[in-house]
């Protein structure tokens, strides 16, 4: 089967600036009595004399571009940093997953999106690393990520490393953490297979593709593939009612997929964790080494006893059946393929 490879979108990352808690800190200043008034409390600078400049904070500052922070849950999306002391980014993660680092330079630094865990939406922290593993800190320059009150006083006065800035009878003011987020969105292209699965995982399209009495499976698998914006080639193909071998015989779809990294990538059942919604899996019942069965992945759930992955099929009609349910009552091993 063909897999349809994502095009690469480039966005950039917005965060805000992290104020570093050295540099925002109540000074011990002595009691004051004034018989006279009291005076309404006022922001003032303290700038401690004869005191060594601290060595400046470097930080990277993250610069906005055209495009959203956002891809796909099935990964791909190239996402540009761009900014400032980017050079030493030697690794980058999007929550618990690590992206590729495809390029780093003093100002850009351009990382692949890995898959969201589970396909799961929604936003997640980007963390980035040196080459020895130690976090390189990027904030943006316009201060939106410290807090309202320390952005307040930031307004009017650049604090340097050597200055305090107090507000009188109030507690010191702590900085929020800088934090890069890209947020996952569903792969319209997994949403049309799984739309078209669920719509006839029982009520077969014999109008548009027939049906192999007896051995639908990967009849009905490859629709969704086409579902999912594959072509047909000279190898994987239907027509006029005829049926290449690997359109509809589980091994022969097996050996095409072997032959076709491009399109998947085999995995075992030891890779449960890189399983996604949209893959394909396939049965050997008898341990032959041929494979018997094949269906498509229809959810993927992390529990505390492991991943747990349904599927739906034809010939045996199912739209969420367990694979573990399978193998207790067939006996034989799994295997899948990770779509592109």
């Amino acid at each position: 089967m063909a897999c349809l490879t994502t095009a690469s979108t480039v966005v950039a990352i917005v965060t805000g600036l992290a104020v570093d808690a050295s540099d925002v800190r109540a000074a011990a200043e002595p009691a004051v009595t004034d018989t006279s008034q009291t005076p309404a409390p006022e922001a003032t600078i303290s700038m401690p004399a004869a005191v060594e400049p601290a060595a400046p904070i470097v930080r990277s500052t993250v610069i906005a571009a055209d495009g959203t922070p956002t891809g796909s849950v099935t990964g791909g999306t190239v996402v540009t940093v761009t900014g400032t002391d980017l050079a030493a980014v030697a690794g980058a993660s999007f929550g618990d997953n690590p992206a590729t680092v495809l390029s780093a330079t003093a100002d850009t630094v351009t990382l692949q999106a890995p898959a969201a865990t589970g396909l799961g939406t929604g936003p997640v922290p980007v963390t980035l690393v040196d080459a020895a593993g130690a976090p390189v800190t990027v904030a943006a320059a316009d201060g939106s990520s410290a807090s309202a009150a320390t952005a307040a006083l930031t307004e009017a006065i650049e604090p340097t490393a050597d200055a305090a800035i107090t507000v009188p009878g109030a507690a010191p003011v702590a900085s929020a953490a800088p934090e890069l987020t890209f947020t996952y969105v569903p792969d319209p292209r997994v949403t049309v297979q799984i739309d078209y699965v669920l719509a006839h995982w029982q009520d077969y399209n014999t109008a548009a593709y027939g049906v192999i009495a007896g051995n639908d499976c990967v009849n009905f698998a490859s629709q969704s593939l086409i579902a999912r914006g594959w072509t047909m080639d000279a190898d994987w193909s239907f027509g006029s009612g005829q049926y290449s071998a690997a359109w509809a015989s589980s091994t022969a779809f097996a050996a095409y997929l072997a032959a076709h990294p491009e399109r998947a990538t085999a995995l075992t059942d030891t890779q449960r964790a890189e399983v996604k919604v949209g893959d394909i899996v396939q049965f050997d019942w008898d341990g032959s080494g041929d494979r018997d069965h094949t269906g498509i992945v229809t959810r993927v759930q992390d529990t505390a006893t492991g991943t747990e992955i349904y599927y739906a099929g034809h010939t045996n009609n199912t739209d969420y059946r367990s694979v573990d349910e399978s193998l207790a009552l067939s006996g034989g091993s799994v295997s899948y393929w990770s779509v592109r």
